[in-house]
């Protein structure tokens, strides 16, 4: 049985997200490379940033706009990558100061 529309439509927006998700931490890493420490920060607002338009996009979709689960399975996903970059940097070997010059 061939799959349906809306399961190609998942598959896609999973194959997209999880693209968008390894772009995302090839470049955090790249960025914690090359600025030691200062990700941190960077990923605490970024993470605010996509809570606050999950949440808005939560509340929007309340009038039937996306198909139920959508929004979840989407914040889901990205949590995931938000929390695979936060384990990667935190276990990323740093050169000390001392090392630095």
């Amino acid at each position: 049985m061939p799959p349906t529309e809306s399961d190609a439509s998942d598959m896609s927006a999973s194959l997209a997200l999880d693209m968008v998700g390894r772009a995302y931490l090839a470049l955090a890493l790249l960025y914690e490379t090359a600025h030691p420490g200062e990700f941190d920060g960077v990923q605490q607002k970024i993470r605010a940033f996509v809570e606050d338009n999950f949440r808005i996009i939560q509340e929007t979709s309340g009038r039937g706009t996306l198909g139920a689960g959508t929004v979840e399975g989407a914040a889901h996903l990205v949590n995931n990558v938000l929390s695979e970059v936060e384990n990667k940097i935190a276990t990323m070997i740093r050169p000390s100061r001392y090392m630095q010059g």
